[in-house]
């Protein structure tokens, strides 16, 4: 009865005092939920658009790449704008409603000349995930202000479970939709409605973004401190730049291969539209059950010790589709995918938030997400040209199976740097790891042996 009754309250948000931050945060559950039903149809859609439109894998690259490279360079724009912004609240509701109007451009773009539509699918969805970008460095510290530092793990951990049930519902159902009313080749009309009802969406979580509660900057950000090249010159001595080299590294050795798995699935492995939408959500039904979780670990044991022990299964995750192509088994692989990350994103996100001061807490979340950015584009575009020449290996059916392979060795090299030679600390005194403690806490197993536990009893009674 005691893990039901924890089961229970996991999914009851941690208690907050402030009732003006608890009422705020309300408000920003209800932006969530709206945000994950926009990307659930985003996410899951926009390979298969562009697939739809053009099968060119320099496109399929920036897809995934430009994205994160306009994204960078906003980014390090945003400190020196947010220290003159007046309201933290306007600039992020003007993104979000940016995001809208760019989404029913993207809407539009299959209309175009049979030769500039997938290229400005690209552009338009790129502006769309950089508008996205660029608020959520002010957005961090709005949030930071918001959310108790002790509870941070559990609270986003809770949140975030509820947003991806949100997401990997949309996302299967819109998939299902497609399959069911457009076939295997759904027309462009099929992705029109898609996207412009996450534009419709995004414009009311815009209105819930506006009736947030948002508490009075304590301090006043600087306008000039230490520039992007300066940071990233105190590697040496620097434990939060090491940091944010490593999570660009990890980002960026996954960014090799991470755009050509959807297209390996569709068109190597030729699976239904249906079954991709749910192949691909799996990853956010691993974040379901695993962010809580991660959530409690994190709290324990730090969040330098999520973000380790999940860099590692990550590298790891591009081995098994060297030698599966069930669907099943690729469902699988793509939970697992999705426990991980979603530890790795949760655990670098609160380690963000408890090395740095609030003062530069803007600054510092915008060089970190600039860092990943070119990274990603970086190795995005690498990648986009290995997929065009590298061959498949023995026993493999497809290069993007080498490709795979690459991704996995660069990740494992990024991995055994930073972490074997413990360039990174820990910021909070925590307490050592303690293995029993720790799978006790998986989900299900603490519910599992108490069933056994009081079965036993009922057993010797008998």
């Amino acid at each position: 009865m005691i893990s039901v009754r924890a089961m229970l309250a996991s999914w009851r948000p941690p208690r907050i005092n402030d009732p003006q931050a608890r009422r705020g945060l309300w408000f920003s559950f209800l932006d969530g939920i709206l945000a994950m039903c926009m990307v659930g149809l985003v996410e899951t859609n926009t390979t298969p658009a562009l697939l739809s439109l053009s099968d060119s894998k320099l496109l399929m690259a920036l897809l995934a790449s430009l994205p994160l490279l306009l994204s960078a360079l906003t980014q390090l724009a945003t400190p020196t704008i947010s220290a003159y912004i007046h309201s933290r609240k306007g600039f992020v509701v003007a993104t979000v409603w940016s995001q809208a109007f760019f989404l029913i451009l993207i809407a539009l773009s299959g209309y175009y000349q049979r030769w500039l539509a997938p290229v400005m699918l690209v552009v338009f969805f790129s502006i769309y995930a950089t508008a996205g970008g660029m608020g959520g460095s002010v957005w961090t510290s709005w949030m930071a202000d918001m959310v108790p530092h002790d509870i941070r793990g559990r609270f986003f951990a809770w949140r975030n479970r509820y947003f991806s049930i949100c997401q990997v519902t949309i996302g299967i159902l819109s998939g299902f939709l497609m399959q069911h009313y457009g076939g295997p080749h759904p027309p462009w009309f099929g992705y029109l409605l898609l996207f412009l009802v996450a534009a419709l969406v995004r414009l009311f979580s815009g209105m819930a973004v506006w009736a947030q509660f948002e508490p009075p900057l304590s301090f006043a950000p600087a306008p000039r401190d230490f520039t992007y090249v300066e940071f990233l010159s105190k590697a040496p001595t620097s434990n939060f730049a090491r940091f944010t080299i490593f999570v660009a590294l990890v980002h960026g050795s996954t960014a090799i291969a991470g755009p050509f798995f959807n297209v390996y699935f569709l068109s190597e492995l030729h699976i239904p539209y249906a079954t991709f939408a749910m192949i691909v959500n799996a990853n956010l039904i691993g974040t379901l059950l695993y962010l809580p979780f991660w959530g409690k670990v994190s709290d324990h044991y730090g969040n330098w010790f999520v973000t380790r022990v999940t860099a590692f299964g990550i590298a790891a995750m591009p081995l098994p589709y060297l030698f599966v192509a069930s669907s099943t088994w690729l469902w699988i692989f793509n939970f697992v995918a999705g426990a991980l990350w979603c530890g790795f994103g949760l655990a670098t996100f609160n380690y963000l938030l408890e090395a740095v001061t609030p003062q530069r807490r803007v600054r510092c979340a915008a060089y970190m997400a600039s860092t990943a950015g070119f990274s990603v584009f970086f190795f995005g575009l690498l990648g986009g040209w290995l997929a065009q020449v590298l061959p498949p290996l023995p026993f493999w059916q497809s290069g993007y199976q080498t490709l795979f392979a690459v991704s996995s060795l660069l990740r494992f090299a990024a991995v055994g740097v930073f972490v074997g030679f413990a360039l990174i600390r820990e910021i909070r005194n925590v307490k050592p790891a303690n293995p029993t403690e720790i799978l006790a806490e998986f989900p299900g197993v603490r519910l599992t042996l108490d069933f056994a536990r009081n079965a036993y009893r009922i057993i010797r009674r008998i």
